[in-house]
């Protein structure tokens, strides 16, 4: 072979090798460069059939009612428990009863209650006030329909129903808790019962107790009888309303009533407590929630029946006020305090009747009576019974304004 030969042989060798590495070298960075391949798909698992899940049931679409199963009520929950306190303007939870309700609240949710007593009307322009001002001190209330429903009409309370899911179960009432407030919602009772005078059952003979609204005229009851003072309590004009609603009594009545030389009282303990005594024989406007601790110390006080009508009365009611330091633990609280357990909790330390079947009635059996003629009060009733008192009627028709 030829030097010239040997040299192409060479020469065509290295191109060979040459172009060998270099497909080599672009091949492994196309390689690189390209997506990865997808992973073969593997066979699925066989699965195990299981029971279908039950969904909660939730409010129809007429209802605003929260469900309280959903998310959102547990991060108000939440929220409830990170404020930790709750503010309410009371005249319902003094002495053991708060204290009662007071400790189970906590003990379900770890918020504390701090309870400020006093008088419906008091609270009405005291939360005007706080209003104007921006600073709300309260965050719920509770206490008579009149006072709640004139702070509801002042534009200081928020609707319950679309803030406390328990409002959307079914079948759990006793009666209808919203019955003053049908419309809006904003004012829910606690607790229901009649509007019967009150006798001290040790001084009061059986046989002579008062049977109609009339007997109370009769001169052996003068200087006997107790009633809530007009000029601070509605109390004696939500009883009186449907009684002159139905003609039961009439304005001349209330006349000869005063005549009697009534005694006026600004506290329906203190009505008990004068009842117990026997320094007074007769209470008109007896409450089981305000008379039962008496009753339990064994007080000698009684409910009557008068044949001729007996007031039915909703009552205490609770509300949310608007703008209150804690929001979500007013939700919360009033969410409680017509669940079971606040219901068992109120009702127990109040010995009230119930709004709910489902909790046993506690009230003492002195406190309840059968009306032969009960007159369901109406929300028309409580507005009129509300007008009369801002207008001090009752003050003036017995010439005392």
């Amino acid at each position: 072979m030829s030097l010239r030969n040997l040299y192409c042989k060479l020469k065509e060798g290295y191109m060979v090798n040459v172009i060998t590495a270099i497909s080599l070298a672009l091949l492994f960075l196309l390689a690189s460069c390209s997506p990865t391949s997808a992973p073969v798909p593997q066979a699925p698992m066989p699965t195990i059939a299981t029971q279908p899940s039950v969904s909660p049931a939730t409010p129809s679409t007429n209802s605003t009612a929260i469900n309280p199963t959903d998310v959102a009520w547990e991060k108000v929950i939440e929220a409830a428990k990170k404020e930790g306190t709750v503010t309410v303007y009371s005249y319902q939870l003094v002495g053991d009863v708060g204290l009662t309700v007071a400790r189970a609240f906590k003990e379900q949710y770890g918020i504390k209650m701090d309870i400020i007593t006093g008088r419906g009307a008091e609270f009405v322009e005291r939360l005007k006030v706080e209003k104007r001002m921006g600073q709300v001190v309260a965050d719920v209330g509770d206490g008579s329909m009149l006072h709640l429903l004139n702070m509801k009409k002042a534009g200081l309370t928020l609707g319950l129903a679309e803030r406390a899911p328990v409002f959307g179960e079914q079948g759990v009432w006793e009666t209808n808790v919203f019955g003053y407030d049908a419309t809006d919602k904003h004012v829910a009772a606690l607790s229901f019962y009649y509007l019967s005078p009150w006798i001290n059952s040790k001084l009061v003979k059986p046989g002579e107790e008062p049977q109609v609204w009339r007997d109370l005229l009769k001169p052996q009851w003068k200087g006997q009888i107790m009633v809530s003072d007009p000029a601070v309590s509605g109390n004696a004009p939500q009883l009186f309303v449907p009684l002159l609603r139905e003609k039961v009594i009439d304005e001349q009545f209330l006349k000869d009533l005063y005549k009697q030389d009534l005694a006026f009282t600004v506290s329906l303990y203190d009505e008990a407590r004068l009842l117990g005594r026997g320094e007074r024989l007769i209470s008109i406007y007896g409450s089981p929630v305000s008379y039962s601790r008496f009753l339990a110390e064994g007080a000698p006080i009684k409910a009557i029946d008068l044949k001729d009508g007996v007031t039915s009365n909703l009552n205490p009611g609770v509300v949310i006020f608007g703008g209150g330091p804690h929001p979500n633990a007013a939700r919360v609280y009033a969410n409680w305090m017509f669940s079971p357990g606040g219901q068992s909790a109120f009702s127990k330390a109040a010995s009230s009747r119930p709004v709910r079947k489902d909790v046993p009635d506690p009230s003492p059996e002195a406190s309840r009576i059968n009306p032969q003629r009960p007159l369901i009060q109406t929300a028309e009733d409580t507005d009129k019974a509300a007008q009369l008192f801002t207008e001090k009627w009752l003050n003036k028709l017995w010439g005392r304004s």
